[in-house]
């Protein structure tokens, strides 16, 4: 009866620690699954990416373009008075010199002037026993005293004007000088705008040149791809045709050598089965994708999976026998695979193929065809029909 009890509290022990144990791995999992989501969100693929670094260049340089214009419009409108403004500065500069020159030579007049007028006031009042030449002397002083204080007035009233002309000229001089620095700020703003541009356009090449050159590659390595499944029966190949207008945003699509073909598609309707890398971010989606900036259509017929590991195992998602393992000049390592019902399996980018994968032997489920680092470009097809991998495999 101990015993029992014994074993019913240790069992239950173990019972709680187990369940705690599960409680744990559901928690790390939920984290995991939350840092897998996190590193697939947006799966836009790389073409999408360059694309949108173009559109975004491509705004920038409107914006300048714009900005260029304005200021282009508003110097020319300027550019004359700009001129002009230079010469009356200069103008008023040497008028101002000119007039400072003419006061001091008023004030040494005006100083004298005051100088005589005193001392003749001096000498008027020691003149004590007057006669008749005196008192005529007298007379002529005090005409001669009454024409310099005219003269003097005259001589201050000149000095005044001649002073408030100086005030508003350099009045002047200053308000020419705040437009021609706001021109010549608009002009430094206007070479510092070309200079952006320039860049922005040498950048922009640049992304157009690693833009064409991606798409190119994509273009190349359908075309190879197709050529194939196309030799081995498994696809029959279509001729390429030029889409029409896009029905959802009206885009003019044109056909560029074998960017877009007339993809048949069905759905798969078996059961889920594993995927063929263990730990990955899928970076290229199955469908139509319309390129933004050459206006091709291209239809995505494949999904490209990004391993998280380095020297990842490719494994086979479903019994069957190996048609294809060779190494092409566009696709790296490719391996085919046929399964039952007509379905195939297409994976290509291998970096190094099993060394007991050759063609014709069967490989089951999980068996690891081959190792791969960069990119794995995993395709599905069934009957001569495309189906999105996607629906094959499961995908946390």
């Amino acid at each position: 009866m101990i015993f029992k009890t014994i074993f019913a509290i240790f069992f239950s022990l173990l019972s709680l620690y187990a369940k705690s144990d599960i409680d744990k791995k559901i928690y790390y999992s939920k984290k995991e699954l939350q840092r897998k989501e996190k590193n697939i969100s947006g799966l836009n693929t790389k073409l999408d990416k360059i694309a949108k670094e173009i559109r975004k260049n491509q705004n920038e340089l409107q914006k300048i373009e714009k900005k260029l214009t304005e200021l282009t419009k508003e110097l020319k409108e300027k550019e004359e008075f700009y001129k002009e403004s230079k010469k009356r500065l200069q103008d008023i500069q040497k008028s101002e010199k000119e007039l400072i020159k003419k006061q001091e030579s008023l004030k040494e007049q005006l100083t004298l002037l005051i100088a005589k007028y005193f001392s003749k006031s001096l000498i008027s009042q020691n003149l004590d026993n007057k006669n008749l030449e005196d008192v005529i002397n007298e007379e002529l002083l005090k005409s001669i005293q009454k024409s310099e204080k005219n003269k003097i007035l005259k001589i201050g009233s000149i000095y005044n004007s001649t002073k408030k002309l100086l005030e508003k000229e350099q009045t002047k001089i200053s308000e020419l000088q705040k437009e021609i620095e706001s021109l010549d700020k608009k002009r430094k703003e206007l070479i510092s705008l070309k200079n952006k541009k320039e860049k922005s356009l040498k950048s922009l090449k640049k992304k157009k040149k690693d833009y064409k050159k991606a798409l190119d590659t994509l273009l190349r390595e359908q075309k190879s791809l197709r050529a194939t499944l196309n030799r081995l029966q498994i696809l029959k190949e279509e001729k390429s045709k030029v889409a029409k207008k896009s029905e959802q945003n009206s885009v003019k699509v044109r056909n560029l050598g074998s960017s877009y073909q007339s993809v048949k598609t069905i759905r798969y309707r078996g059961p889920k089965t594993i995927p063929p890398l263990d730990k990955f971010v899928i970076t290229k989606r199955y469908g139509k994708y319309v390129d933004p900036i050459y206006k091709i259509k291209i239809f995505n017929e494949s999904i490209e999976l990004k391993p998280l590991e380095p020297n990842a195992k490719v494994k086979n998602v479903l019994n069957g026998k190996v048609i294809l393992a060779k190494k092409t000049p566009h696709l790296n390592n490719v391996i085919i695979i046929k399964h039952k019902g007509g379905l195939y399996t297409i994976y290509a980018h291998i970096d190094k193929i099993a060394p007991t994968i050759k063609k014709g032997k069967k490989v089951k489920k999980g068996y690891v065809i081959g190792r791969v680092n960069n990119k794995l470009t995993f395709e599905v097809t069934k009957n001569r029909y495309h189906i999105n991998p996607l629906e094959l495999i499961r995908v946390k």
